[in-house]
């Protein structure tokens, strides 16, 4: 079909072509079967495109639009990616045993927390190293205490 054939068609099917226009349309199509063809391939067309549209209209309207809108619109959307077994295997390592890791942080502040208490029972100030560790604080007199020493030296 030439392209002004294709035009009148068109605007025969909307209405638009003029009447004497149409008259002539109308005798070319009971004489000429391939333009009743392609009469019906646009008819079917439209009539797909009308439908096509008006779904749209129906999923345009539905609640959330404006959050849809954005969602697709965001430009720093990744799309999905699909990992490699590797990076699964340690991304489920890593999510069994985050709560392990956390029970155990909290398990030190903890005792942390408790040897600092302590501390305050040693007759000398404690550094926060020596609170923490729960170590009793060195001075001279226990530095050099023979006891201890000997405990070290291996002599009695």
């Amino acid at each position: 079909m030439n392209p002004n054939t294709t035009d009148r068609l068109l605007r025969h099917l909307d209405g638009s072509l003029p009447p004497e226009d149409a008259l002539r349309l109308q005798d070319e199509l009971t004489h000429s079967p391939d333009l009743r063809a392609e009469l019906e391939t646009l008819r079917a067309m439209q009539s797909l495109l009308r439908t096509t549209v008006q779904s749209s209209a129906e999923t345009a309207t539905k609640p959330f639009l404006a959050d849809r809108v954005m969602k697709q619109l965001n430009p720093n959307r990744k799309p999905a990616r699909r990992l490699a077994p590797e990076e699964e295997f340690f991304g489920s390592l890593l999510r069994l045993f985050r709560p392990v890791a956390l029970a155990g942080v909290l398990l030190i502040l903890i005792i942390a927390a408790y040897n600092v208490t302590l501390s305050s029972e040693y007759e000398a100030e404690a550094s926060t190293t020596e609170a923490v560790f729960a170590l009793p604080p060195v001075t001279i007199a226990t530095a050099y205490d023979t006891e201890l020493l000997s405990q070290y030296d291996g002599t009695d």
